[in-house]
């Protein structure tokens, strides 16, 4: 018996299975066009939500007419596999708990997470076909999905919030093939989307033009930065100038570490200064070759 028939027969749920794969946008615009409600949540398949107080939470920020919609809190389901599914999950508490949340202030959180996330449904289905219909240098657009519909919301002129009280579970990749991957996906549509993003940004917070050009930005000075330290030392041949550039690099690493076991008292932050090296080792090289490779839309897990 196939898994999915468990489910189809409970109250309240409709199965699909469609005979051509056209992509997850064209499976959530089914699910669009049959809800019938105010609020639309969306999940991710390998994902599991706080019950029971997980959508309760996220659904009460549409009280506030601004809101077009609101992100969870993600967490890594299957940290103890190895040492890199739990940096990750370090990673995401940050990325939501210090960048979701630092948007959060000004509402204008920029990308809702696929995982777990609600919209109104009057504005998607002003903007589904939008969604569904994409395209970027002459290429239908399939990843970046929850990146992109965040943005229709935005350029709708709504406001999109970050609530840590409403929180969920995924399963991550958990080896570094895997991982590349997934970050290449992340890396293209974020520049894809900066062009879009870009364009509307002056009609929010200023808050979140600086944001995305800061974003922009950073991996390039990063890259100069060391190129610099490295021409230094080949001319000065000063071993100093090296390690001074790795203490500041460790510091700086020790910083976040610090900060996220203060907010949290999960003393596992102790090794989240090793997320330093893969940033600038593996996360660096990905950016400046998913821009390279931008126009290529192909998930790249098969």
């Amino acid at each position: 018996m196939p898994v999915y028939s468990k489910y189809a027969k409970k109250k309240g749920v409709k199965v699909i299975l469609n005979d051509k794969n056209q992509g997850k946008r064209h499976v959530q615009k089914q699910g669009f066009n049959m809800s019938t409600g105010d609020i639309i949540v969306t999940v991710d398949s390998d994902t599991i939500i706080e019950v029971p107080y997980g959508i309760a939470n996220i659904i009460k920020n549409f009280e506030d007419e601004r809101i077009g919609a609101v992100t969870g809190e993600v967490r890594v389901l299957d940290t103890y596999k190895n040492l890199l599914t739990k940096l990750i999950d370090l990673r995401y508490w940050m990325a939501f708990n210090q960048e979701r949340a630092a948007q959060s202030n000004f509402e204008v959180v920029m990308c809702c997470s696929g995982p777990f996330a609600a919209y109104r449904k009057f504005l998607i289905d002003k903007v589904k076909d939008k969604y569904v219909s994409q395209y970027f240098l002459g290429e239908r657009c399939t990843y970046g999905d929850d990146r992109h519909l965040t943005n229709l919301i935005l350029e709708e002129g709504y406001r999109v919030r970050y609530d840590e009280h409403s929180k969920a579970l995924t399963h991550v990749p958990d080896n570094l093939k895997g991982y590349i991957k997934q970050q290449i996906r992340w890396n293209k549509s974020f520049y894809r989307e900066f062009l879009w993003t870009i364009r509307f940004a002056h009609k929010h917070h200023f808050y979140m033009t600086y944001d995305l050009v800061i974003q922009t930005l950073l991996p390039f000075l990063l890259v100069l930065a060391i190129a610099v330290t490295i021409a230094q030392f080949v001319i000065t041949q000063n071993v100093g100038l090296l390690a001074f550039y790795f203490l500041v690099l460790i510091s700086i690493a020790n910083i976040r570490s610090a900060y996220g076991f203060y907010r949290t008292g999960d003393i596992q932050y102790l090794i989240f200064p090793i997320y330093a090296f893969l940033h600038v080792l593996v996360l660096i090289p990905i950016r400046f070759w998913s821009i390279t490779t931008i126009k290529t839309t192909h998930w790249g897990t098969r």
